[in-house]
């Protein structure tokens, strides 16, 4: 369970604040797909910030399985991050020098307790995404596509329970989209929790849950029909 209780985040640029988020209660239980839209600058990437723990909320608590990640350190943080979620960015952010291999397996430089044969988990990984085959391929050698798959492969390896996608199709064709979505739908049919940052109508729609921010505040949130009050997502309008 992720819980976001009355959550705001300020930022202040010269000398100017400017209110990212305000007052945002949020439940996200396990094994849900959720995608977040909204325009440019309606608090959509800071949210997604939050839930994964790079930044801290100016003010309100979030807390991850029970565990309130204001009390954690900035070292308590960076190992929640790395042991509960996995990261998937809009512009891949693969090392160009190092094949689909060697990205897939720096997570495990950060990692308390690498498994004992880190290549074999990686190559593992490639292969759960289709790219068995071009897992000795440089990013440059590979398709736009081909390098997001890469990027979810990374996001695997050290078996997160959260896939936190930011834009993960924005640079991507189509096809390509397509493809990213439905293997993220295929990892959270297998008990990942997958929430996908948008601003693309057509790539929500395809999310069981949609919320929609709109100047850093949530204006609403659609759920499917059949979902179980102990298992959906509740969020204060």
């Amino acid at each position: 369970m992720l819980k976001l209780e009355n959550v705001i985040k300020v930022y202040t640029a010269n000398e100017n604040n400017v209110d990212a988020l305000q007052e945002i209660s949020l439940q996200v239980p396990s094994r849900i797909f959720l995608a977040i839209q909204g325009q440019s600058g309606s608090g959509k990437s800071t949210l997604l910030n939050i839930l994964g723990c790079l930044d801290r909320p100016t003010s309100g608590t979030y807390t991850v399985d029970g565990a309130d990640t204001g009390k954690l350190s900035d070292d308590g943080l960076a190992s929640l991050r790395n042991q509960r979620f996995g990261f998937i960015f809009q512009s891949f952010n693969l090392l160009p020098r190092f094949n689909a291999l060697e990205n897939v397996m720096l997570p495990f430089l950060y990692s308390p307790s690498p498994p004992e044969n880190p290549r074999a988990v990686a190559q593992q990984m490639l292969e759960k995404v289709g790219l068995g085959n071009r897992m000795h391929h440089l990013p440059g050698e590979l398709s736009g596509g081909q390098q997001q798959r890469v990027a979810v492969a990374r996001a695997l390896v050290n078996k997160p329970g959260v896939i936190l996608a930011d834009e993960p199709t924005g640079a991507l064709d189509s096809k390509s989209s397509r493809e990213i979505v439905d293997l993220l739908a295929e990892l959270n049919a297998e008990g990942k929790t997958v929430i996908i940052i948008t601003h693309e109508a057509d790539i929500a729609s395809q999310c069981p849950y949609v919320l929609t921010l709109s100047d850093g505040r949530i204006t609403d949130l659609k759920s499917p029909k059949n979902a179980k009050v102990s298992q959906k997502v509740v969020a204060s309008l």
